[in-house]
């Protein structure tokens, strides 16, 4: 004979299913046949509903670590410091390349440079060539 198992005794079944025990062996200690508790578990997503329930509890347990303002801190430092290494790189090159050159090329580089920094700002446009060494480039 068929007999009905309550909504209580479902509810009782989905908790003990969440608490990490199989259906299977829900249902052979509960005498509910195997296919039914599996069925009944797929037809209402419980499996689905338990993922998305853990997954928010551990969103939940993992709270913010650092504040916004925090974040937005460590983010300016770490940036701060890579435009530091990459001038401090930059810097580098330009006396190493600086240092092969004699004095009169240093200052004709220097009154070019200074040529076109008064063109830029005048807001001239256009090509600018800039004269290199040969071999410096």
């Amino acid at each position: 004979m068929r007999r009905t198992i309550t909504n209580e005794i479902w509810e009782q079944i989905k908790t003990a299913y969440a608490s990490g025990l199989g259906l299977r062996e829900i249902a052979r200690n509960t005498g509910i046949p195997e296919g039914t508790a599996l069925a009944r578990a797929k037809r209402e997503g419980w499996t689905q509903q338990i993922q998305n329930a853990k997954t928010l509890v551990k969103h939940e347990d993992s709270a913010l670590a650092v504040t916004p303002a925090e974040a937005v801190a460590m983010s300016m430092q770490q940036r701060g410091e890579r435009h530091r290494e990459r001038i401090a790189g930059v810097s580098e090159r330009g006396v190493d390349h600086i240092e092969t050159m004699d004095g009169l090329e240093i200052l004709n580089s220097v009154d070019e440079i200074e040529k076109l920094d008064k063109g830029l700002r005048a807001g001239r446009s256009g090509w600018i060539t800039i004269h290199c060494p040969a071999g410096s480039r």
